[in-house]
């Protein structure tokens, strides 16, 4: 293949790229962060590939190194990604971090995304329950506000988590306690968790819908198939999320998502199918934008 036409896709790639990073960044939008995530994939393996056929070997052509440049960057990102896994799973962080009532004063960032989401809550009927946090030492890990309506039926877990650059993100949860005491919640978190989840909890996750306003309408379509009548919390927040928290190591922990008892340090927390679950998650939600069935 001509040299100038190989550089002209390798350009063409690195411009498309760079265009919906910047989109990326600027608007927060998931879909545009898969887009971005595709296109840094055929650029990086059309580089390779460009580089080996232009100054290495240009007996080889640009669309026969293209596939293979392709695969090595998966075998590279997904390999990287278990590293880190690794080190998550011998680190001194929570996987199910325990919160405290946050009287920091630092409950809601001052960015105006953040004050109309805290508007269309007060315009929904929803009333602010607690604020809560989650600490490592003197480091928030991430922070939790906690809404109510009006009969206490549908809870919303606002979770502030800090991003690349300084910036903060924020993932809603709507939930709701069945009179029969299955829980239904809908959320549209994007971390990987790859664990499991008690067999009475009925959960969805659409780290697409960014719009609270879909969700929540996503949420009452839930409840409606349901069909059931709904309970009220009868317990605050605080109590709630870290008893949910400990349900959760539990259950992981049984079902070999942990290991059993306390591991020394320096030792892995998670099993090596923990681990695997944790690895696949991160791809399907980097790339496809769906979490691992649980």
């Amino acid at each position: 293949m001509d040299t100038f036409l190989i550089e002209a896709i390798v350009l063409g790639l690195a411009a498309v790229n760079l265009a919906l990073h910047l989109g990326t960044v600027r608007t927060g939008s998931p879909v545009l962060a898969i887009l971005n995530r595709w296109s840094r994939w055929v650029f990086i393996a059309a580089l390779m590939a460009g580089v080996y056929t232009v100054f290495i070997d240009p007996r080889y052509e640009f669309f026969l190194l293209f596939p293979i440049a392709f695969l090595l960057w998966f075998v590279v990102e997904t390999g990287y990604n278990y590293l880190v896994i690794q080190s998550l799973s011998k680190s001194q962080l929570p996987l199910f971090p325990r919160f405290e009532e946050n009287t920091r004063g630092d409950e809601w960032p001052s960015q105006s995304r953040f004050i109309h989401l805290k508007n269309w809550l007060r315009a929904k009927g929803f009333q602010r329950r607690q604020a809560l946090v989650s600490l490592l030492g003197d480091h928030v890990l991430m922070r939790l506000s906690c809404y109510e309506n009006e009969g206490r039926t549908m809870r919303v877990q606002v979770l502030f988590l800090p991003a690349s650059r300084g910036n903060t993100v924020a993932c809603l949860a709507f939930s709701s306690h069945l009179k029969s005491g299955e829980m239904v919640v809908t959320d549209n978190l994007f971390l990987p968790f790859g664990g499991f989840y008690p067999e009475h909890w009925h959960i969805e996750r659409r780290p697409w819908t960014r719009k609270p306003r879909q969700l929540h309408q996503r949420h009452r379509e839930r409840l409606d198939a349901f069909g059931e009548a709904l309970a009220p919390f009868e317990v605050e927040p605080l109590a709630q999320v870290n008893d949910d928290q400990r349900q959760l190591e539990k259950i992981n922990r049984e079902l070999g998502f942990l290991r059993e008892g306390l591991p020394e340090e320096g030792e892995s927390r998670l099993t090596s199918a923990g681990k695997a679950r944790i690895w696949q998650e991160i791809w399907t939600l980097a790339y496809l934008g769906k979490p691992l069935p649980y």
